[in-house]
């Protein structure tokens, strides 16, 4: 399979979203107020895309379609993403963004269920941005486990969580506080975009 032959459906667009949309990004910063702001993957495309405020953009379509060709490929290795959170100059104002900044969230038992061997070894290359650069995809990738532990009340019960969520709880947390950060700004805060299925 070449990266090229690779094609993502095209879904149309619903005429309503029950999402709200993208808040406009601050003056100062060109980035989405704090937060962490939930989209469609239409809203995405259409959001920081095809949006009027982009139509000059040089990158962001060419963007759009290797992050599309990356999300299918890292789909078809794991069996299913059950949400991304998209970061970076992608989701910013920034009219030429030179990347894509992604996290894959995969549910527990699909995460542990990725077999050994080749699928490994492809999904460690698409997380690897020189890999991708090298591929045709300017993609900033990192794929996490959601917490197997379901139950709320388990949670903050000594003993009830999964012993492994310790871990992810941190790494989850990890990623959520560097999306948060802008790059330039002493400290500023910024807002990213989960992609819900």
């Amino acid at each position: 399979m070449t990266f090229q032959s690779l094609r993502v459906a095209a879904t149309s667009r619903k005429p309503w979203s029950c999402m709200p949309p993208l808040p406009p990004f601050e003056t100062d910063t060109q980035c989405p107020p704090p937060g962490r702001y939930l989209l469609t993957w239409d809203d995405v495309r259409d959001s920081l895309v095809l949006s009027e405020a982009f139509n000059k953009s040089a990158t962001r379509p060419a963007l759009w379609k290797e992050l599309e060709v990356h999300r299918a490929m890292t789909e078809c290795l794991t069996g299913s993403v059950s949400r991304m959170w998209l970061a970076g100059s992608f989701v910013s104002g920034k009219l030429h963004p030179s990347d894509v900044d992604v996290t894959y969230l995969l549910e527990a038992d699909v995460y542990r269920a990725i077999p050994e061997g080749g699928d490994v070894e492809d999904l460690d290359n698409l997380m690897d941005r020189e890999w991708c650069i090298r591929n045709g995809m300017r993609i900033d990738a990192y794929v996490l486990s959601l917490p197997a532990t379901v139950d709320f009340r388990d949670l903050g019960v000594t003993g009830a969580m999964t012993p492994e969520d310790a871990e992810v709880f941190q790494l989850l947390g990890l990623y959520d506080e560097i999306w948060r950060r802008c790059r330039e700004g002493n400290g500023r805060r910024r807002g990213y975009v989960e992609v819900s299925p």
